[in-house]
Parts: C-alpha cells; structure tokens; sequence
C-alpha cells in the first residue's frame, strides 16, 4: 500500500516536473504594443494565412490571419482583414477579441470598446453561437477597455502608466455571467 502510494506521488511530481519544464503551450497576450524591433518572427506561413482569410473566410481563418499581423506589430492590417469579413464573422467573440486588440494598439481605444460592446450584443441577442466562456472574456475585455477610456488614454504608447494602472482597477471588478 505504501510503495503504491510513493509511485502514484512519484507520478505526479514526474508530471508537475513536465508542466513547469515544458509550459502550458500557450503564451499572453501582450497588454502593450511590441517594439517594431522587438517583434520576433516566429516561422509563420502568412501566405497561407493570407489565402485562406481572402477566399474562405472563417472565423478561425480570420483570427489566425488578424492575430499574426497583430503579434507582429501591424495593427492595421490586422484591423483591414476584419472589415473586409463579413459582419456574421466580425460580430463572433473570438474576431472582435482581435479587433480590439489592433484598434487598442492603433491608439482607438473608444473604437475598440465598441467593438467588443457589438460582439456582447450579438451574444446577448443570439446573432451568433457564443460560449459562456467567450462572453466572459469579452466582458472582461470591455472592462478593461472601459477604464482605459474612463482614465482618458487613446494611445497606449503614450502612458503606459496609466494603461496599467487601468488594467489594475478593471481587474478589481469582478462580473457574473449567466450560463445558458
């Protein structure tokens, strides 16, 4: 029974050892625009991503395509590739996650709050098929874009003190979301 008990404990210090070695996979998103000389270039086919988001769109075409441009610093394109999908594909959680990300990091903060106001409405209204999850997320975006409009910055090059300090209150609001 005890040596059971130590190889079931050995097991699982083995696996921890993984997780902490390895990581979880997935990396944050960056709260502040990257340097355009402290961007990597992580191996990327945006020819693909490009074909894909122009002659299917999906929402996972999209994001992946809009997200790229964002993770490496051109905010512009991102938020170009998004107008150009049609409406049903901007409204979805996941798209407008992105479009605030690259209206944020263009310095619309105000424009970027709207746009994950539109995706919760479309949620709220049953537009579009919404996790629980998903409206969570968006909400918790809004609230930090709320604060960051309330505290009056639209570039966040400008005072990223202040963005911060934006992040720190909206992290103090704690909101419920019905599960449907």
């Amino acid at each position: 029974m005890r040596s059971g008990l130590l190889f079931t404990n050995g097991i699982l210090l083995a696996g921890i050892a993984a997780v902490l070695t390895i990581g979880p996979g997935t990396h944050g998103k960056r709260l502040l625009p990257a340097d355009a000389a402290a961007v990597s270039e992580s191996p990327v086919d945006m020819a693909a991503l490009e074909s894909a988001a122009s002659l299917a769109p999906t929402v996972e075409s999209v994001v992946a395509l809009a997200s790229a441009y964002v993770d490496r610093g051109q905010p512009g394109l991102a938020s170009a590739v998004i107008e150009k999908a049609p409406r049903k594909i901007q409204l979805d959680p996941r798209v407008a996650d992105v479009s605030a990300r690259a209206l944020f990091h263009r310095g619309q903060a105000r424009k970027a709050l709207a746009a994950v106001e539109d995706a919760i409405d479309a949620c709220d209204a049953e537009e579009v098929a919404c996790r629980s999850w998903q409206v969570a997320k968006a909400e918790r975006q809004a609230a930090f874009l709320k604060e960051v409009v309330a505290a009056g910055v639209e570039d966040p090059m400008t005072d990223p003190a202040a963005v911060r300090a934006a992040y720190e209150r909206s992290t103090q609001k704690v909101g419920l979301v019905a599960m449907r």
